[in-house]
């Protein structure tokens, strides 16, 4: 077993997400004894990638840990020149991250009726992500800013106020409210490496505008999904659903 260097100075300590752990605590003439990192089974990387990216300067030193190693502190070595070591800390930081498929959540129907659509979630990160049972998404019409600006262009008057404030209500009037989304399927918490398939149904609000596209975000654990909503030129008269795309 390698020698234990006892005149090292404070103990070094990497922090961040997985993928990206940035050292502290250590100054450039420490840092150029530094040969290696003995990392424990638990944080093995599954790739051939060298775990540790040195460098000259220990400010751009990166370790690289597999993209699922739980939120927490770990002990490891750092292998020193002449046969020594140092121990060192990582502190993994939690790193939600999410890929979705399709990249879009595409809505068809009229004003006052359900679609439905399925997007399928998969955890990359390395905590649980929660899929409440219920998701919310703010829209926009697509022509919502062009058509504020026309009508201020159009506008008989150069009193200021009343210019920003007739442009702000045409902007408001643009907002088309919000859209709710009823998980029907796949709700609860998604676990670390899980792959699971959301079932969608969505009511248009009775105010959108037959013909009309809109848009949003919807955010998922620090993931936007992009909402796009096209409305029927024809409204619903008895709510059933006129179809979905996804």
């Amino acid at each position: 077993m390698a020698e234990q260097d006892k005149g090292a100075p404070a103990t070094p300590r990497f922090m961040g997400p997985p993928g990206r752990l940035r050292l502290a605590g250590v100054d450039a003439r420490q840092w150029a004894q530094v040969e290696g990192v003995q990392l424990p089974e638990a944080l093995q990387p599954r790739r051939a990638r060298p775990a540790l990216r040195r460098g000259g300067d220990p400010a751009r030193a990166r370790l690289r840990l597999p993209p699922d190693t739980p939120p927490g502190r770990y002990d490891i070595t750092l292998a020193l020149a002449g046969g020594k070591s140092q121990c060192a800390s990582v502190d993994v930081q939690a790193r939600p991250r999410l890929r979705v498929t399709p990249s879009a959540l595409r809505l068809t129907a009229a004003a006052g009726a359900s679609a439905c659509a399925a997007l399928l979630l998969e955890n990359r990160g390395n905590v649980p992500v929660e899929i409440g049972p219920v998701l919310v998404a703010g829209l926009f019409d697509d022509d919502g800013i062009e058509a504020a600006m026309a009508s201020v262009y159009n506008l008989d008057s150069h009193d200021v106020n009343k210019i920003v404030g007739h442009a702000f209500s045409k902007l408001r009037e643009a907002h088309g409210g919000l859209l709710k989304l009823r998980v029907r399927q796949g709700a609860g918490p998604l676990a670390v490496g899980e792959r699971r398939v959301l079932e969608l149904e969505a009511r248009l609000g009775e105010k959108l505008v037959p013909g009309h596209g809109y848009h949003g975000v919807l955010e998922m654990a620090g993931h936007g999904i992009a909402v796009e909503v096209a409305v029927s030129k024809r409204r619903a008269d008895d709510g059933r659903s006129t179809g979905a795309k996804a």
